[in-house]
Order: structure tokens, then C-alpha cells, then sequence
């Protein structure tokens, strides 16, 4: 085992208090908006984290707390399970080495993404709503990618690259098809 520590408590063999405790919250929260469902939700939502990690816990989560609220849910009620939600993800990150740029990033991604589905849902439908937040996700792992190449120096400057490099030699030959 590496000394530097993971956000995923499937692999690092102990389960952290602050996780514990941040699934207990979501757990509470979800059992006083929903009732007895909300309880199971967290509870189904606890026990995907305990077996697989964070991401899947997350992702379980929701799904459960889309079956626990057939009929729609108000917007508090959205905000504080959400809210819920975003604290598990912090609780995991506490355990990564570089915390305070991990929050940030984590609490501007939850700002942007509940923000622009609430500012999209007020003035248009829900699915239209439900459309854009996968976009944005898009946009957004588009846009660490091309930080990452850029990062790593996988993208040729344009001062490497020669001036013609990208012109076809035989667009003007005779026998270049048009």
C-alpha cells in the first residue's frame, strides 16, 4: 500500500469517520424528505460505498432518490439532498493529498451544475434541463482533456510545427483529383 492516500475507500482498506458520518447526514436527510424509502435510498446508497466507492455511491444514489421521488421533488427538498450528496464527495476528498484545490474544484462543479439546472429548469421544461446537465458534463471532461494534453506537452506548440505542415503537396498537381 502507497503512503499517498486515495479517495476510493474500496481500495484503501479503511472506511475514513468523515465518509461515515457524511453518509449518515445523507442518510437522515433522506429519511426525513422521503420517509422509510429515503432511509433505504441512504442506506443503499451507504452499503454502494462501503463494497465499490465514492463514484458508485454517488451514482446510486441518485438513481434511488429518482425512484424515491416518482413524482417530482420540490427545490428545497432537491437542494438539501444535493447538498447531502456534495458532502459525501467532500468527505472523500479530505483523504487526497492536494484538499484544499480538490474542495474548490468540487464546490464550483456542484454550484455550476445545480445553478445552470435550476436557472434551465425555471425557464424552460425539466427534460430540457435533464439535456443540458449531461452537455455541460461533456464539456467539462472535454475541457480536462485538453488540459491534460496541454499539461503533459502532448500538444505541439505552433512554433514546432512548420508552416506548411498541413498543406496538401499535390492539391495543385495536375492529377489531383477535385
Amino acid at each position: 500500500m502507497s503512503a499517498t492516500p486515495t479517495a476510493d475507500p474500496a481500495t484503501r482498506g479503511d472506511r475514513p469517520r468523515s465518509t461515515i458520518g457524511a453518509l449518515a447526514v445523507l442518510t437522515a436527510a433522506l429519511a426525513l424528505l422521503a420517509g422509510p424509502i429515503g432511509a433505504v435510498a441512504g442506506l443503499a446508497t451507504a452499503l454502494t460505498w462501503y463494497g465499490l466507492g465514492t463514484p458508485y455511491a454517488l451514482a446510486a444514489g441518485h438513481v434511488v432518490l429518482a425512484a424515491a421521488f416518482p413524482e417530482g421533488i420540490g427545490l428545497e427538498t432537491f437542494l438539501l439532498v444535493e447538498l447531502a450528496f456534495v458532502a459525501v464527495l467532500l468527505a472523500a476528498v479530505v483523504r487526497t493529498p492536494t484538499v484544499l484545490r480538490d474542495a474548490v474544484v468540487v464546490l464550483a462543479s456542484a454550484i455550476a451544475f445545480v445553478g445552470t439546472g435550476w436557472i434551465v429548469a425555471d425557464s424552460r421544461s425539466v427534460w430540457i434541463a435533464a439535456g443540458t446537465l449531461p452537455l455541460l458534463v461533456a464539456l467539462a471532461a472535454y475541457a480536462l482533456h485538453r488540459y491534460e494534453l496541454v499539461s503533459l506537452g502532448l500538444v505541439p506548440d505552433a512554433a514546432d510545427t512548420p508552416p506548411d505542415a498541413n498543406v496538401d503537396a499535390d492539391a495543385d498537381s495536375p492529377t489531383h483529383e477535385q
